[in-house]
């Protein structure tokens, strides 16, 4: 089990806390989403790395998250960010009895912003997805997690990279759904 509320494991879906709406409507003509609210400045503020939104979410999550669960985070689109506000928070989740292998899933050559119009394509994220080999995963239960989720894929695909390494079971887990 990866949750204490069980309702939230073994469904095969993402598991999202809340939505996430977007800052900008209209980027271009700076048109703000009128939708736009704290929690989602909250996790914008963990893109950033800013500490009291990697705290806030520590404070969400850790009661949420079961002991000796392993914490693995899905890689940033951009190869060269490795240390993340996602992943700061994944450290700190996993210091708490759980497994460390927040880096176990690398970015081996970057790919567009998914926010700003990449590609959402699955087979993007297949292609440039990689696991560092000297990390074992074999038999462990794995807690997934993403900052914000649009279609799911880049999720999906690293579950799926998850169980082809040997991963006895994977949940997956976002913060935020973009609305």
């Amino acid at each position: 089990m990866v949750f204490y509320n069980k309702e939230w494991n073994g469904t095969g879906e993402i598991v999202v806390y809340s939505n996430y709406h977007r800052y900008w409507l209209d980027r271009e003509r700076h048109i703000k989403n009128p939708l736009f609210d704290v929690y989602s400045g909250k996790i914008l503020d963990l893109k950033e790395g800013k500490p009291a939104a990697i705290k806030y979410f520590y404070s969400l999550l850790d009661v949420e998250i079961c002991p000796d669960v392993t914490i693995c985070v899905v890689p940033s689109s951009n190869a060269e960010n490795v240390v993340t506000g996602m992943t700061r928070l994944g450290e700190m989740l996993a210091k708490n009895h759980r497994v460390n292998r927040v880096y176990y899933l690398k970015r081996e050559k970057s790919i567009d912003k998914l926010a700003r119009g990449g590609r959402r394509d699955p087979s993007v994220h297949m292609q440039s997805i990689g696991t560092v080999e000297e990390m074992d995963i074999s038999g462990e239960i794995v807690l997934l997690m993403d900052d914000v989720t649009t279609t799911g894929n880049s999720l999906y695909v690293c579950k799926e990279i998850l169980m082809n390494h040997g991963a006895k079971t994977v949940e997956m887990f976002a913060l935020g759904k973009a609305i």
